[in-house]
């Protein structure tokens, strides 16, 4: 019996590993009581999985990465969590345990909520054929009410190198631990090109580290900070039949995709997380870049029916054109009735991804390339939304189409979906936020003055720091102020003495820095134990125990203790493996890496 279980339960543990790699599945969540595949989450059943407590204490092991000894692994895993707890319309809020805890290696107790590397592969996860698979996160849950009893992040050390300054041929842990965090809170993987919770990530990655939309939607429908946000439901039917599995899609008038959900047997789908405006809606076959093998479908029983091609929702028989979609109003806190039901199309073009990485910053030109398969029964491709230009001269053959963009410097940095589609017959397919209007990476020239004490003011020059911009010098994480070619930060009281390397992150999780550009002196400061304890909120130390980890305006208080299980279940949870190459992988999907979704399922019986 396990140290950690209690009376008569004991565990069982067996694993169910996918071995494809996936693409994507959408992202946000399932509120409680509501339908069962409204978002796609990890899913007892019909049930979503969720925390009971939204106030969630983590434990980072005090070795980190022990090939780091900086202890910029422990503040990459903090601000991987922050990022969640900064959601305004969520109520989850995530807590640091410093304390005793940290030596601990028993990740399977519900009592301990780990993050850890697994240098020698003792999780078990690591070795053939799941060698791939760069991090996983494991989740115990309660299959009668979908609660989450435990949650852990383990990264494969054994087999991937990781670093927090892109050195070449490693994965950028806090890009790894942002998604994984996703997966903690019960967040299923997205179809949504550019998420957090897509699970494709390159060595030297930063873009998983900001959440997107849909990433945002899922923490907002599962854990509300206060009203319920609006969403849209109906069904999906082709030829009168029920769909099951459509990836049905909201779009706002801006080209973004905003959330999603899956259709249930009876083709009925529920769409939340919505912001009060206008949306188009959409339903699309997981037939590639996501399909049925890409989720935990052992846990939630889903039937994932591909028979059909994508369709725009309109109020005239289900069906509108894909050049001028109609509109669906969604008000805060209300559901919006689509009728009648999507009338799907028969199956037909089908995309399965780029054959080059579509990011375009804004004032520059570009080309967005996808490739699938009849692509050229297609006559038009478009990238909706305002400050783009798509080109009149698009390009079709079966096996690909492309299209040159232009991007004004007004864009706003957002994801947009490709759309391809035949005008006489209204035949359609979707990349659904394939193409990401992206600033350029922040430069930095020097800081002023270099020799410093806490209080003191630190100006950094440069380029391209954004506004909200911050500062991490240490294992400090400080506030930036000003944007452009100049921020500047406070040295906070809890810095030591010693030599520091200044990094500025942007908001969208790029960043510069300078090695070794900063001497403090005359700080007051204790140095922190090995593997740092320092609160990345800024607060006050206490020496251990709970520490926050900058909780939204409004967020909860630490639980006092963690809740006691007296009964388990199932569990799911989200990983990383990389993507073979296979005749049909075009190039830019086969150097990716492919977070893959897997179970672990673990259940408990009376002895």
């Amino acid at each position: 019996m396990n140290a950690n279980d209690t009376g008569k339960f004991k565990r069982v543990s067996r694993r169910t590993i996918h071995r494809a790699p996936i693409i994507a599945l959408v992202v946000a969540i399932l509120g409680l009581g509501l339908s069962s595949y409204a978002f796609v989450s990890l899913q007892a059943g019909a049930l979503p999985m969720h925390w009971q407590n939204s106030s969630i204490v983590f434990t980072i092991h005090e070795a980190g990465d022990p090939r780091i000894t900086d202890g910029s692994d422990f503040v990459a895993v903090r601000l991987a969590f922050r990022a969640w707890n900064e959601v305004p319309s969520s109520r989850v809020a995530f807590f640091e345990d410093t304390g005793p805890g940290r030596g601990r290696t028993d990740w399977q107790s519900d009592d301990i909520h780990l993050v850890i590397w697994d240098m020698q592969g003792t999780s078990g996860f690591f070795d053939s054929p799941a060698g791939g698979l760069v991090a996983i996160t494991p989740v115990d849950f309660e299959p009668s009410t979908g609660r989450i009893l435990d949650a852990d992040i383990i990264f494969n050390g054994k087999n991937y190198l990781f670093s927090t300054d892109l050195t070449g041929g490693t994965f950028d842990i806090q890009n790894v631990a942002t998604h994984e965090v996703g997966h903690f809170i019960g967040l299923d993987h997205s179809a949504v090109v550019g998420a957090t919770m897509n699970p494709f990530a390159h060595t030297g990655d930063t873009r998983l580290r900001s959440l997107e939309q849909d990433d945002i939607a899922g923490a907002s429908a599962i854990y509300p900070n206060g009203a319920q946000p609006g969403w849209i439901e109906g069904h999906v039917r082709i030829d009168g039949q029920p769909i099951s599995g459509a990836h049905v899609v909201a779009e706002d008038l801006d080209g973004t995709p905003c959330s999603a959900g899956l259709s249930d047997a009876a083709g009925f789908f529920r769409i939340r997380g919505l912001d009060q405006g206008q949306y188009v809606v959409y339903a699309e076959p997981l037939d590639g870049p996501v399909r049925d093998v890409n989720f935990s479908l052992q846990t939630s029983g889903l039937q994932i029916h591909t028979n059909f091609g994508t369709t725009f929702w309109g109020a005239s028989g289900g069906r509108s054109n894909p050049a001028n979609p109609d509109r669906v109003a969604v008000s805060w806190g209300a559901a919006t009735r689509l009728e009648p039901a999507i009338s799907a199309l028969p199956k037909g073009m089908n995309v399965t991804g780029l054959s080059s990485s579509a990011t375009i910053a804004p004032g520059q030109n570009g080309a967005v390339t996808v490739v699938g398969t009849q692509l050229n029964r297609a006559n038009r491709i478009d990238v909706p939304g305002p400050g783009l230009f798509v080109g009149n001269n698009p390009t079709f053959s079966a096996g690909s189409a492309s299209v040159s963009v232009q991007v004004l410097a007004s864009a706003l940095p957002q994801l947009r979906t490709v759309r391809l589609w035949n005008d006489q017959t209204w035949e359609c397919a979707v990349l659904t936020g394939g193409l990401e209007v992206r600033r350029p990476r922040p430069m930095m020239e020097g800081v002023e003055p270099t020799s410093v004490q806490p209080g003191q003011n630190v100006q950094v020059y440069g380029e391209g720091f954004q506004s909200g911009a911050r500062a991490i010098v240490g294992q400090e994480v400080i506030n930036a102020i000003g944007q452009g070619g100049q921020v500047s930060f406070t040295v906070p009281a809890a810095l030591t003495n010693g030599t520091y390397t200044v990094t500025i992150e942007n908001p969208d999780g790029q960043f510069a820095r300078i090695n070794g550009i900063l001497q403090v002196s005359g700080s007051n400061a204790a140095p922190a134990p090995s593997g740092g304890t320092t609160n990345t909120s800024g607060g006050p130390q206490d020496g251990g125990g709970l520490q926050p980890v900058a909780p939204a305006a409004g967020g909860a208080s630490p639980p006092p203790s963690y809740p006691t299980a007296s009964s388990g279940g199932g569990g799911g949870g989200g990983g990383c493996a990389l993507a073979p190459t296979t005749p049909a992988a075009p190039p830019f999907e086969a150097a990716v890496l492919a977070l893959v979704l897997l179970a672990v399922v673990r259940r408990r019986r009376a002895a």
